[in-house]
C-alpha cells in the first residue's frame, strides 16, 4: 500500500517550521524536519496582513524547502494568539446535530457574531457527575484561512487546512505517550508561544482543560500552571512529568516551573513518533519546538 504524505507548517514571527511525514499502514515516516528564518515577521504578514510585499518571499522559500515533496496536504499550524477561544459544556444526550448548533451559537457569542470562520470542537475529559460533555473550542476568521490561500499556487494540487496548535499538540502528545508506554497519569504540557505560552493538562491521553495565557514573568508562569492544576483537584504532586515544547523556555522560566513542581520538567521529544530518539538531534537542537508541527502531520 502507497504512503500518503503530509507536511505540517508553523508559523512564529520570523520562523517557519515545518515537517513532512509519510503514514503507511499506521507507522509514520519522517520525510522533512527543519525550520527557516526570515528577516522579517512571516506570521504578521500572513495572519494580519503586515507588509503583503513579503508574500513572495514566503511562497519562494516553501517551493524551495518543499520541491520534491509529494505531500497531499498541508496543514498549517495556528498559534493561539489568531484564535478566539472558549471552554463549553453540552448536555450528555444531545446528538451531533443539536451539539453543533450548540457550540456554533455560543462562538457567535464570543466573536461578537462574526460570519464566516472555521470552529474546532476539541473534546476533553468529562466529569461522568455532571452529565454534560466538555469542549475546548478554537474559532478561527476566516481571514486566516484567506490569508492561507496565498500560498495554493506553490501547491495546487494540495490541500490546505488549518490546525489550532494546541489540538495538534495534544494529537503529538498522545503519540508520544503511547511509544514510550507512559503511565496513565497526569501530565501538564507548556507551551512557549507567539505572545504567551499554551497550557493542556492531560490525564492519560485525554484532555483535561487547554488554556492560553499571557504572564508577567517566570514566578507568574508556575503560578498559572499550578493554578491550572488546582481547579481539577491536583497539587504538584499528582503531575507526573511537566513537559514543555515550543520556543526555548528561559533559563528562569525552567526553574520556575523546577521550583513548583520538582525535578520533574523536561523538555518533550516529539520526535520518538517518527523513530527518532533525543541522541539523533543532540542537546542543542530545539526538537521540543516540533510538537504541535508533527501534530499536525501525522493527524
Amino acid at each position: 500500500m502507497a504512503g500518503i504524505s503530509t507536511a505540517g507548517v508553523e508559523f512564529s514571527r520570523d520562523l517557519m517550521r515545518y515537517a513532512e511525514v509519510e503514514q503507511t499502514d499506521g507507522q509514520f515516516k519522517l520525510m522533512r524536519l527543519g525550520n527557516c528564518e526570515f528577516e522579517f515577521d512571516a506570521a504578521a504578514v500572513l495572519f494580519d496582513g503586515d507588509s503583503p510585499e513579503y508574500l513572495n518571499a514566503i511562497r519562494d522559500a516553501m517551493g524551495d524547502i518543499f520541491r520534491d515533496t509529494e505531500a497531499s496536504r498541508f496543514r498549517f499550524v495556528i498559534p493561539s494568539h489568531w484564535q478566539t477561544r472558549f471552554t463549553t459544556a453540552v448536555p450528555e444526550e444531545a446528538d451531533v446535530n443539536l451539539r453543533s448548533a450548540l457550540i456554533g451559537y455560543e462562538t457567535r457569542l464570543f466573536t461578537n457574531n462574526r460570519e464566516g470562520g472555521d470552529i474546532f470542537p476539541a473534546h476533553l475529559r468529562s466529569n461522568p457527575e455532571t452529565g454534560a460533555h466538555r469542549f475546548a473550542v478554537s474559532h478561527i476568521d476566516e481571514s486566516v484561512s484567506r490569508s492561507l490561500t496565498e500560498l495554493q499556487s506553490v501547491f495546487p494540487e494540495a490541500s490546505l487546512d488549518l490546525a489550532p496548535s494546541m489540538m495538534a499538540a495534544t494529537l503529538a502528545f498522545r503519540h508520544v505517550a503511547h511509544r514510550k508506554q507512559l503511565p496513565s497519569s497526569a501530565y501538564l504540557l507548556v507551551g512557549a508561544v507567539d505572545h504567551g505560552y499554551d497550557l493542556i493538562l492531560m490525564r492519560g491521553a485525554e484532555p483535561l482543560t487547554q488554556e492560553s495565557i499571557r504572564t508577567g514573568g517566570p514566578a507568574d508562569l508556575a503560578y498559572r500552571a499550578l493554578l491550572c492544576c488546582s481547579r481539577f483537584g491536583m497539587t504538584w504532586k499528582d503531575v507526573e512529568t511537566v513537559f514543555v515544547y515550543g520556543a526555548r523556555l528561559s533559563a528562569e522560566a525552567l526553574d520556575a516551573l523546577t521550583e513548583a513542581f520538582g525535578p520533574r520538567v523536561e523538555r518533550i521529544n516529539p520526535g520518538v513518533v517518527v523513530g527518532l530518539e533525543r541522541d539523533h538531534f543532540g542537546d542543542n537542537y530545539p526538537i521540543e519546538a516540533f510538537l504541535p508541527v508533527l501534530g499536525a502531520a501525522i493527524q
